[in-house]
C-alpha cells in the first residue's frame, strides 16, 4: 500500500515542469499552475452548459480536469505543435506516453489501484461532453497565457499562437465554447489593442 505514495509525489513533479519550454516568457507557469486553472475553467463552462440544459457528470469532469496532464510528470511537457504536427507523431507520443506512465507509475502500485488509476490518468479528452469541455478549458488557458504575453508585448510567436488555439477553441461544439468566445474573451482582452482585430 505504501506505493500509492507514488501517484502523490508523480503529481508533486509537475510544479517543476514548465509550460511553452521552446519558448521566451515574461510569465513562465507549471504544467501544475496549468492543470489547476483548467479545472477552475472546466468548471465555470460545465455551469454554462448547466444553465443551458445539458446534464455535466461532475465527477467525471473534475476527475479529467484534475488529473489531464499527470502523463507529463513521467515524460515531461512536450510541446503542442510536437504533438500534434501530424497523425503518426501523434499516435507514437501517446504510445510513448502510456508505456512511460505504465513503466514508471502504475508498475509500482499494486492492484486494485494500478487498473483504477489507469482509468484516471487515461480519461482525458474524447467526444462525451466532459472530455469537450476538458479540450475548451485545456486550449482557454492557453489562449489566455498567450494573451499575457501579447500583453506583455512578446508578440513573437504568441500573436500567431492566439490565433491558432481560438480557432480550436471555436472549432469545439459546444454552448459554452462559443460563449466564452462571445462574452468572456472581449473582457480579457479588453486592455489589450493588439489582440481586438483578431
Amino acid at each position: 500500500m505504501e506505493n500509492l505514495g507514488k501517484i502523490i509525489t508523480t503529481a508533486r513533479k509537475l510544479n517543476n515542469i514548465g509550460r511553452w519550454a521552446n519558448e521566451f516568457l515574461h510569465q513562465r507557469s507549471s504544467v501544475a499552475e496549468h492543470s489547476f486553472s483548467v479545472a477552475q475553467i472546466a468548471q465555470l463552462l460545465g455551469v454554462l452548459e448547466e444553465q443551458n440544459g445539458i446534464n455535466i457528470n461532475w465527477q467525471k469532469l473534475y476527475r479529467k480536469a484534475l488529473n489531464h496532464d499527470i502523463p507529463e510528470a513521467v515524460m515531461g511537457d512536450v510541446i503542442s505543435t510536437t504533438k500534434n504536427s501530424n497523425a503518426e507523431v501523434k499516435k507514437a507520443l501517446s504510445l510513448v506516453e502510456e508505456t512511460l506512465v505504465e513503466e514508471n507509475l502504475l508498475n509500482k502500485i499494486e492492484e486494485p489501484f494500478r487498473s483504477i488509476y489507469r482509468d484516471i490518468i487515461f480519461d482525458g479528452k474524447d467526444e462525451t461532453t466532459e472530455g469537450k469541455i476538458l479540450s475548451a478549458a485545456d486550449n482557454i488557458d492557453a489562449l489566455i497565457e498567450c494573451i499575457q504575453e501579447v500583453k506583455l508585448c512578446n508578440k513573437e510567436p504568441f500573436l500567431e499562437k492566439y490565433g491558432y488555439i481560438l480557432e480550436k477553441i471555436k472549432s469545439i461544439d459546444l454552448y459554452s465554447a462559443n460563449f466564452f468566445v462571445e462574452n468572456i474573451l472581449p473582457y480579457i482582452i479588453s486592455d489589450c489593442h493588439m489582440l481586438k482585430n483578431k
